[in-house]
């Protein structure tokens, strides 16, 4: 066997496992849930009677996950415009929070979809994430999130959660209601009757 071939086996396994994640198949499905499905064909995972446009975004619904095997807690978004409860978003809180779960979860993310990109820390200290992107565009393509919380900070979760999207879609969906939206005059609150000042705005 000539000397330079083992070199260039362990080169073709190191460059294997850094090939970029836009060659790899996007992932559509997370805990039998798959982007692009009807709500309605999933009352049986989702709490529709519970579902509620996202206050700040509301071109998107969410709803609840119902009690799941392997996970805490989840939810999906849903479309509100375009594609009208289709599933955009699957975002879900594992059973087991553990930071030794979390490092499994990441090595069989990465030897099925490839290296990562290593998220910013939160300034907690306790946190650790890595994202997956598939497609050459990175706001457009589906995307994978899998994260640690070591703490929970203000309203925010404790343990792995994992996110997969259809970034595609969710633009579709702002798109679509922007344009709906568009030149029709801003709705004005009809409460409370009297003028408001800073005692209204501030708590008493």
């Amino acid at each position: 066997m000539p000397r330079c071939l083992p070199a260039l086996l362990a080169l073709t396994v190191i460059l294997s496992l850094a090939a970029p994640v836009c060659a790899q198949k996007a992932p559509t499905t997370l805990a039998g849930i798959t982007l692009g499905a009807d709500a309605e064909n999933l009352r049986d995972r989702l709490d529709i009677s519970r579902m509620a446009p996202i206050w700040n975004r509301p071109w998107l619904i969410r709803a609840n996950l119902k009690p799941t095997k392997g996970f805490e807690a989840g939810y999906v978004i849903l479309g509100g415009c375009a594609t009208t409860n289709r599933v955009m978003r699957v975002r879900l809180l594992y059973a087991d929070g553990s930071l030794a779960a979390f490092d499994k979860l990441v090595k069989g993310m990465t030897v099925r979809y490839g290296v990562p990109t290593p998220l910013p820390s939160k300034k907690s200290g306790k946190y650790k994430g890595y994202r997956w992107v598939f497609g050459s565009n990175k706001t457009k393509g589906v995307d994978v999130l899998l994260e640690h919380f070591g703490a929970a900070v203000d309203d925010g979760p404790k343990g792995n959660v994992i996110r997969l999207s259809d970034n595609r879609a969710i633009a579709n969906e702002k798109a679509c209601y922007d344009s709906m939206v568009r030149g029709a005059p801003e709705p004005q609150p009809a409460f409370p009757l009297f003028s408001i000042d800073q005692n209204w705005l501030l708590p008493q």
